[in-house]
């Protein structure tokens, strides 16, 4: 057998087709075959930047689909032959091992999601990383307590749209708030699909204040905000609202704008998806193994935004993250291996 990887020699170069070893699963990992894995923008930033890289060559991606063909010590709850979904973390690991764009990945089990048999590999493999991000900032930087717990009140979600958007939609709508999200107007459908309750257009000049007079024509009180771009102003815009309601929390995917004051009463907080498998393992145990897996079983979530296939297998991952470097909105990127 031969593990086929999209390498990145050094920042800045177009990746490179090689052959490397199968690499094998220790106590808590499993090594996964891979049917489909999808891209994010982080990796072309990162290609191009070095953010997050510590040494070359390396491996991205961060999102895959596939069949286990392994596990360690220690592994209870996945077998060979499970169909499943992971989050590939070699954002943290820097090891390439970890790197979604390959034949073959190793996974925490904190990170991996049995799949249900009507579910496609192509339709899983956009989950990982935006149920990742969404979940950490909901339940942990939000600090919203965990189901069954049914919550009351308006959830302002901007970029809702986005891959994180719809699934903070998603998880916001399933604990019981009335959402509302700020996305592209043709986007707006589909997010309502969602569960959003109201959208609104991100480049309209009284964006803020419609979305304002909105919850106050329904007696909403909006003390959560979270906000999935965190750039051209998008953050201060949130904390707007939530300082019109005396304040409140707002969770970002960026850091808030060094140059803006933070309006008096609005907690800043932020998400990063990796955290499920460094310092938070038995939350992430619970959102893929438990959450994650039943809600996919019961239809109650589903992936997340729209796919748009890239035909080309790995040789092709180089073509989608430049069409991530020119811009795509309300799709996730996908291929198959």
């Amino acid at each position: 057998m031969s593990n086929q990887a999209a390498i990145l020699k050094e920042r800045n170069a177009q990746l490179t087709i090689e052959e490397r070893p199968i690499p094998k699963p220790g106590a808590n990992e499993l090594l996964v075959k891979n049917a489909a894995f999808a891209t994010n923008p982080v990796d072309w930033k990162m290609q191009s930047s070095g953010y997050l890289i510590e040494s070359y060559p390396t491996i991205l991606g961060s999102d895959i689909a596939g069949t286990v063909e392994a596990v360690g010590s220690g592994v209870t709850h996945f077998k060979k032959g499970d169909r499943v979904t992971g989050f590939a973390d070699v954002l943290v690991s820097k090891n390439p091992d970890n790197g979604a764009f390959q034949q073959y990945t190793i996974l925490k089990d904190c990170a991996v999601t049995k799949l249900p048999r009507s579910m496609s590999f192509e339709e899983a493999s956009i989950l990982p990383m935006s149920v990742a991000t969404a979940a950490v900032g909901v339940f942990l930087a939000l600090d919203i307590p965990r189901p069954p717990a049914k919550h009351q009140g308006g959830f302002l979600v901007w970029g809702a749209s986005s891959s994180v958007g719809t699934a903070v939609v998603q998880i916001a709508t399933s604990l019981g708030y009335t959402v509302y999200g700020v996305c592209s107007p043709r986007h707006s459908a589909y997010v309502k699909k969602l569960g959003a309750h109201e959208t609104f257009d991100y480049s309209d000049p009284s964006v803020v204040k419609n979305i304002t007079q909105s919850l106050k024509a329904a007696n909403e009180h909006a003390v959560l905000a979270f906000d999935t771009i965190s750039e051209h102003g998008s953050a201060p815009m949130c904390a707007e609202v939530l300082e019109a309601f005396g304040g409140g929390k707002l969770c970002l995917t960026l850091p808030y704008p060094e140059d803006v004051k933070k309006p008096e009463g609005v907690e800043v907080s932020s998400t990063y998806a990796a955290r499920v498998t460094t310092d938070s393992q038995d939350f992430g145990r619970w959102l893929f193994n438990e959450w994650l897996e039943k809600s996919l079983a019961d239809k109650t979530y589903v992936p997340s935004p729209a796919i748009e296939k890239v035909d080309g297998g790995i040789q092709a991952v180089q073509k989608a993250l430049d069409i991530h470097k020119k811009g795509l909105s309300g799709k996730k990127l996908v291929l198959t291996v």
